[in-house]
């Protein structure tokens, strides 16, 4: 018989090793009988498809009742501007400064705005070319008021123009001063 060593992992070694040499680690065989244990739960992305639907619809809801409230609620900017004219004030709903006061061009900009914003068509057109005729004959040079004449026929169209949209909308307006 020859004289053979025992190598790392023999079953007549000494030491019970894995062939790298590290120490071998106890496993409990399964007794009969026993189940293996379970394998771990799927990822299910039924939770993430739940969350993102829900996002989606709440912000679905939340679009439809600003849609409602600025549509049918909320009271329309052109109107406003149509009954603060009608009882004497300017179209933002400032008071009057009178005739003879300059229109600075943030109080061009925001009357403007006012009906700019209205979701009236007619009101909309009327109420801007109004306001920009209103501008550009506050710009006229002292000693050159004659040149506001020819602004006469626009300002009369869009004068009679804004009144009527703003009676469509059931507000009376006088914008001749008496």
């Amino acid at each position: 018989m020859t004289n053979q060593q025992p190598y790392a992992g023999d079953a007549y070694s000494s030491s019970p090793q894995q062939p790298d040499g590290l120490p071998q680690q106890y496993q409990p065989a399964p007794e009969f009988g026993q189940q293996p244990p379970p394998a771990p739960p799927a990822k299910s992305f039924k939770p993430l498809i739940v969350a993102v639907g829900g996002a989606v619809a709440a912000l679905m809801l939340v679009t439809a009742a600003y849609a409602v409230y600025d549509g049918y609620i909320k009271e329309d900017s052109g109107v406003a501007a149509c009954k603060a004219l009608r009882d004497g004030k300017n179209a933002d709903g400032s008071e009057d400064a009178g005739e003879d006061a300059k229109m600075t061009e943030a109080q061009y900009r925001e009357a403007r705005e006012v009906f700019e914003d209205s979701r009236h068509e007619k009101i909309r057109e009327h109420g801007t070319a109004l306001m920009d005729l209103a501008w550009q004959i506050n710009q006229l040079p002292k000693g050159e008021e004659l040149g506001a004449l020819a602004y006469i026929g626009p300002m009369g169209t869009h004068m009679s123009g804004l009144q009527t949209a703003c009676a469509d909308q059931g507000v009376i307006v006088n914008l001749s001063k008496e």
